[in-house]
């Protein structure tokens, strides 16, 4: 059987390995961004699920490096199926009027900018072959802003506009729809206190956290033809929170 094949950008932060692996578990080949983190273990657990894997560094602040992995992984695989644009950057809780002017930029830049310009090479691409899924993640945080970090707030809510509006430019040939994570279980979370733990649970309906697998499992669903009438959607993965 022809595999098909999924970009995912941020493919080594904890969401977007579970996407990689879910793609590979249902026949995927991989085309895979990453900045600062890469886990050879993890690419290689990738391989023995069948998939074909191009892993690239790639810094989504500068646009060539941006083009670069596109044409690569056009060039490398012959159809791209669907793209996750997993990357992207916290920052440190802090006040606005407080916060240096190269910290917003970064965000602004990685986020924002970044997912955009990904989103245009991509979308060329697809357009020129009618054929294509394209999922970004954007948070809860996007639909209702969040206290001390309010510049990735900010990028995660352009995100979801950019995905309304990109769904009528792109239709009828591209499904373009957005997922939107509550408190998922990572690596950050993972530096939170029992305590702080504690009071998210209580303050989530369904009274736990979400795993990266149940962002995998969105992403997948919307990518695949299970979803076939869905564009300029947004699903909310976030255990019933809807504002922090």
């Amino acid at each position: 059987m022809l595999r098909k094949t999924a970009i995912i950008t941020g493919a080594f932060g904890d969401i977007g390995k579970a996407v990689a692996k879910k793609f590979a578990e249902n026949g995927y080949n991989l085309a895979l961004t990453y900045l600062n983190s890469f886990d050879n273990e993890f690419l290689n657990e990738l391989k023995t699920l069948g998939a074909e894997v191009l892993a690239l560094r790639c810094d989504q602040t500068n646009e060539s490096d941006i083009k670069n992995f596109v044409n690569t992984a056009c060039h490398e695989f012959e159809y791209i199926d669907t793209a996750v644009l997993c990357a992207g950057i916290a920052e440190e809780q802090m006040l606005l009027v407080e916060r240096p002017t190269e910290d917003i930029d970064l965000v602004l830049n990685t986020n924002l900018r970044g997912t955009i310009l990904f989103t245009k090479e991509i979308g060329k691409r697809m357009l020129d072959k009618k054929h294509g899924t394209i999922e970004i993640i954007s948070s809860v945080m996007g639909q209702s802003g969040g206290s001390l970090e309010a510049v990735y707030s900010a990028t995660k809510a352009a995100l979801i506009n950019l995905t309304k509006s990109l769904s009528v430019e792109l239709s009828p040939y591209i499904r373009i729809n957005a997922v939107s994570p509550g408190f998922i279980k990572t690596k950050m979370t993972s530096d939170y206190s029992e305590e702080t733990i504690n009071i998210i649970k209580s303050e989530t309906p369904l009274e736990k956290l979400g795993l990266p697998e149940d962002v995998a499992n969105a992403v997948f669903f919307l990518s695949s033809d299970e979803s076939s009438f869905i564009t300029g959607s947004e699903i909310t993965v976030s255990g019933g929170v809807i504002k922090f």
